[in-house]
């Protein structure tokens, strides 16, 4: 994709991007037909960026995380930032650490009554109603900021906790990390290890924009010797070469799998529960991107939608 759409898609300028590259934040991409093609791993990379940024992280800070990340040799990731119970980070907000208390900013006050003055009437009235109005507007103002000011106080506090045990900072839950970081272990041939990558950069981006549910951290397995072979055999098919009828297979095999890891109760409860316009947020993700088979993607969406909706009705 060209800098402009890849500045489009993590909600930031062409300017802001060229600027990245020239603190080396974000690599240059190489050249094709004359323009720079951007690929998944450049997306992901910058609404890292951005997402650090926007939890008060300087830009020089930005550069020894990211790094600290790129240092590991492997690409492995230990671990991530995923508020508890919600949306796995986004922009952050929730995402304070475990304990942390939340203090909500001073209620606001209306100016009191005065006393012992005759009500103002024409001019006057109206001046003092705009006085009242610029107040009550600065009031408003403050308590904004008081309000951005605690959530990247909750979000720093997280990011610390994380950096402290070891972990990348990352929205990505420490079950999603685990889970990729055993498939890019185990993959036989570099074809199945760099398809696990580029579904792990979809996951950690849908994390970075806020757009995968709370219940998605319970379809990535804890470490199963049965369950991991079939994940990684499905890594390791190259959907484009699969005709249709297969596609379909797949993706039915794909849901059938995650089924198979939760009882009939926890299905439905998480099946009523799931947001099912973030499902298909998820999925015009990913035909955005255009780093992922169409026909696959939407076979996906398919199949999630009609299992929720039959475990909905079960």
């Amino acid at each position: 994709m060209r800098v402009a759409e890849i500045a489009e898609l993590t909600g930031t300028t062409v300017r802001t991007v060229r600027y990245y590259h020239s603190l080396g934040l974000l690599p240059v991409p190489a050249e094709r037909g004359g323009w720079r093609d951007y690929e998944l791993a450049h997306v992901a990379r910058l609404s890292r960026i951005r997402w650090l940024v926007r939890a008060g992280v300087s830009l020089e800070a930005v550069g020894r995380i990211l790094g600290e990340s790129d240092g590991d040799g492997d690409g492995e990731s230990d671990g991530g930032l995923g508020p508890e119970g919600g949306r796995c980070g986004g922009d952050g907000e929730g995402a304070g650490a475990p304990g942390s208390p939340r203090t909500e900013p001073a209620p606001r006050t209306e100016p009191a009554p005065r006393t012992g003055r005759a009500p103002q009437t024409g001019k006057g009235a109206a001046r003092a109603n705009l006085i009242v109005e610029d107040l009550v507007g600065a009031l408003t103002a403050v308590e904004e900021h008081l309000d951005e000011a605690i959530r990247q106080r909750d979000m720093l506090a997280g990011l610390l906790e994380r950096a402290r045990g070891g972990a990348t900072v990352s929205p990505m839950t420490p079950r999603m990390a685990a889970f990729f970081d055993r498939m890019e272990r185990a993959a036989p041939d570099e074809a199945t290890r760099a398809a696990v990558r580029n579904e792990r950069d979809l996951i950690d981006l849908a994390c970075y924009r806020g757009q995968l549910p709370p219940e998605a951290e319970l379809l990535f397995s804890d470490p199963d010797p049965r369950f991991d072979a079939e994940a990684l055999a499905l890594y390791g098919q190259d959907p484009a070469g699969l005709s249709d009828e297969e596609v379909e297979r797949r993706a039915r095999a794909t849901v059938a799998r995650l089924e198979a890891q939760l009882v009939p109760e926890r299905l439905r409860v998480l099946a009523r529960s799931v947001d099912v316009g973030a499902v298909r947020s998820i999925f015009r993700l990913t035909a955005a991107l255009e780093y992922f088979d169409l026909r696959l993607a939407r076979a996906l969406e398919r199949e999630f939608l009609a299992t929720i909706e039959r475990w909905r009705e079960g």
